[in-house]
């Protein structure tokens, strides 16, 4: 596990897909990265045990799967998608769930975790998906979720609300899969006043950056995994301006 004094030069939230391939394309530009999920079972996980992908050029997708439309088992994707994460040495992954901002003077500094283990970075980049203040419902059953048997990011939205933060409510439909009965994600985006010009940053502190469904809102697989390389790429540039 990660010292807790350690500075990293970015720490990404979220393990997703949009959250993988922006500290895969980080990590792989030489970033010193750490990224923080909630299980590391779940890296890249879909919501589905089985879809059609046409992986987007550049991206970790495209590397593990090729390009051109293919059907994907969900399981053996995410398996290679954490296996070649784990191989970048400059990425770090760490299983908790992020609580809130550190911000100093305005500039963030870091994450607060559930266990009270501060996080330090000078950039962090938020790809919490469809978990910021999550509820799921299946028939009458809600439970506080972004996808099944995965906690929602409550204490963080909460934190980002303090802050200023606005946000609108997006609504995810999940159909029927083999053994699931359809489900609903209500989740929050921030809303698009908060993102600058360049599509990523959000201005009001700098060294924030997000993508993926908690910016865009829905977005399918290929979108997500397109929207986190964007992201790592302008974070390396940004990087690499001031470093």
């Amino acid at each position: 596990m990660p010292g807790a004094t350690r500075e990293y030069q970015l720490i990404v939230v979220g393990g997703g897909i949009t959250g993988s391939e922006a500290a895969y394309a980080c990590a792989s530009a030489g970033l010193d990265t750490l990224l923080v999920t909630t299980s590391l079972d779940t890296i890249y996980a879909l919501a589905h045990d089985r879809v059609e992908l046409e992986p987007p050029v550049g991206t970790l997708m495209a590397g593990l799967l090729g390009t051109g439309r293919r059907s994907v088992a969900a399981q053996a994707l995410r398996s290679e998608a954490k296996y070649a994460l784990e191989g970048l040495a400059t990425l770090h992954l760490l299983q908790s769930s992020v609580t809130g901002l550190m911000i100093r003077g305005s500039v963030v500094r870091g994450v607060a975790t559930w266990e009270g283990v501060d996080r330090f970075a000078p950039r962090v980049a938020l790809c919490a998906g469809s978990f910021l203040e999550a509820r799921l419902r299946i028939g009458e059953l809600v439970e506080t979720a972004g996808r099944l048997s995965e906690m929602a990011y409550d204490d963080l939205y909460q934190d980002l609300r303090g802050s200023g933060f606005e946000f609108e409510e997006v609504v995810l439909e999940l159909p029927a899969q083999e053994g699931v009965l359809p489900y609903t994600v209500r989740c929050k985006r921030l809303r698009a006043t908060e993102v600058g010009a360049d599509g990523f940053s959000l201005t009001r502190f700098p060294g924030l950056f997000g993508a993926g469904v908690c910016l865009r809102g829905e977005v399918c697989y290929e979108e997500a995994a397109a929207d986190g390389r964007a992201l790592g790429q302008a974070i390396v540039a940004a990087v690499q301006a001031h470093p």
